[in-house]
């Protein structure tokens, strides 16, 4: 399987074709490389956010040695403030007590697009951009609650938002779990 490799932030830059609009990748995302000419790869994008669009990108930008595992099984709990995923470790997570994400299992999305939110943990975390959205269909800034992601940080608006601390070892774990729907790397229940 061909997948994005993704630069010091775990995202790639690449041109849709044929607009030539720039866009976002992050790494691991499946694509089927189509062909290589004058020195660019041309794929399909086959799961996340852009599943199905055209893009292309300088070659040795994409990889085919990933190791996918099934999906991600994280279990937040509020009132200890810890989220459990991988057969027992912990890291540190909040949410707005006002607004806090709904109890219930929620889906865990591929990252949509860098988060511009994140950037001032970039000293702490090289994956601060990468947001994961929780739920079904797509993110909708300011709708009612259809905008909570799982992401780093020290503050929240009612999104689970994980200590930078703790990110970089959750969002390796993440990234490469699986659904299987093209969409989703697994579910996060809030207890």
């Amino acid at each position: 399987m061909t997948h994005i490799i993704g630069d010091h932030s775990g995202w790639l830059r690449v041109k849709l074709e044929p607009s030539g609009t720039i866009i976002a990748l992050p790494e691991y995302v499946k694509v089927e490389l189509v062909k290589t000419k004058d020195a660019r790869d041309y794929f399909t994008i086959i799961e996340g956010a852009h599943k199905g669009k055209e893009a292309s990108v300088k070659e040795s930008n994409l990889g085919t040695m990933a190791m996918y595992r099934g999906a991600a099984k994280l279990v937040f709990d509020i009132n200890k403030g810890e989220l459990s995923y991988d057969s027992g470790k912990i890291a540190k997570a909040i949410t707005y007590p006002s607004k806090p994400t709904p109890k219930g299992t929620h889906f865990i999305q591929i990252p949509d697009f860098p988060h511009e939110g994140g950037r001032t943990y970039l000293g702490k975390t090289p994956y601060a951009l990468s947001w994961l959205y929780l739920g079904v269909g797509n993110a909708v800034s300011g709708s009612a609650g259809n905008d909570r992601y799982l992401h780093t940080g020290l503050g929240s608006l009612g999104c689970v938002t994980v200590n930078p601390d703790d990110w970089t070892a959750l969002y390796k774990h993440i990234i490469l779990s699986r659904v299987g729907d093209g969409k989703n790397v697994g579910t996060i229940t809030v207890v």
